[in-house]
């Protein structure tokens, strides 16, 4: 029996102090003084009772940490949602005020000119390394045909090359296909920009006497039937001239940056040449009366 109660003492000590502890609490009426007997009851009572109480005290604030954790954290996700909701807004608002700046560009743009253009958007592109063109969203409905010729405010862009109701694919200036027949605007010697599909043209038969510069700018001349006079086509990067051969070898940079090409302009104006018998009268048959002497 000793040896029981020597292995148990502490804590048979402690739960004594504790049932004395609880006794006094509950036997206490009112405010009244402590004795001496109750003071050191409590004394010796106070440790166990901070013992008992701490892991519950623990438990309860953990418990509203966690809660409170769990709260911030919900507020912080609707505080994301609407930053990303405001960004998204902000972005809206802001590409709507550069479209607005664009569209009275191209509006004062499209004023300066005194032929009939329809405006259109660059819906697709096709820049591949073969095959340079892109697609916008006007065709036959707007009134557009192929081999109309397409600018944009910064200078040519191409031509069409073909149209549905509501679209057209543009063969642009930069492809292997195009030619635009230009001068230089500063001498004006004239040649054929030439499409090299790497966002570059060159400016081909150019004799090797013409006086061209780098950083001369190149102008449509109004020949071929396809662009009116005076559109710009680009500037002249580099200038290569050979001891042999009857050219030289001109390098151009577009004026228009394709890649970043947004919107074009399709001039409605389909330039075609008239006929021979349109530049003689019924009376006038030099040639066939030549061709027949000749005959005979």
């Amino acid at each position: 029996m000793s040896d029981l109660l020597s292995r148990f003492r502490y804590p048979l000590t402690y739960l004594l102090l504790f049932a004395l502890c609880v006794i006094s609490v509950a036997s206490r009426q009112g405010p009244v003084d402590l004795g001496v007997g109750s003071r050191l009851l409590l004394r010796l009572t106070l440790p166990l009772g901070e013992m008992v109480t701490l892991p519950v005290r623990q438990a309860r604030g953990v418990w509203r940490d966690y809660v409170a954790l769990l709260g911030v954290r919900g507020e912080n996700s609707g505080l994301r949602r609407e930053l990303s909701r405001l960004e998204e807004e902000n972005l809206r608002y802001r590409e709507a005020m550069v479209g607005a700046e664009r569209f009275k560009r191209l509006a004062a743009f499209q004023a300066r000119r005194e032929v009939p253009m329809v405006a259109g958007n660059v819906i697709a592109q096709d820049l591949s390394r073969w095959f340079q063109s892109v697609i916008i969203d006007q065709g036959k409905d707007a009134g557009i045909r192929a081999g109309m010729p397409v600018i944009s405010g910064a200078g040519v862009v191409g031509v069409i090359a073909g149209t549905t109701a509501t679209a057209s694919k543009v063969l642009l200036m930069i492809d292997l296909q195009s030619r635009v027949d230009a001068y230089v605007q500063r001498s004006r010697a004239r040649g054929t920009v030439r499409g090299r599909s790497e966002e570059a043209c060159e400016l081909d038969y150019v004799l090797r006497e013409e006086d061209v510069r780098e950083g001369d700018q190149l102008l449509t001349s109004g020949l071929g039937a396809v662009y009116p006079k005076g559109l710009l086509v680009g500037t002249v990067s580099h200038i290569e001239r050979k001891p042999y051969g009857l050219f030289q070898t001109v390098q151009v940079d577009p004026a228009v940056d394709f890649r970043n090409l947004e919107e074009v302009f399709v001039i409605l104006e389909e330039r075609e040449l008239p006929a021979d018998a349109d530049f003689s009268g019924p009376d006038e048959e030099l040639w066939g009366l030549a061709a027949e002497s000749g005959d005979g």
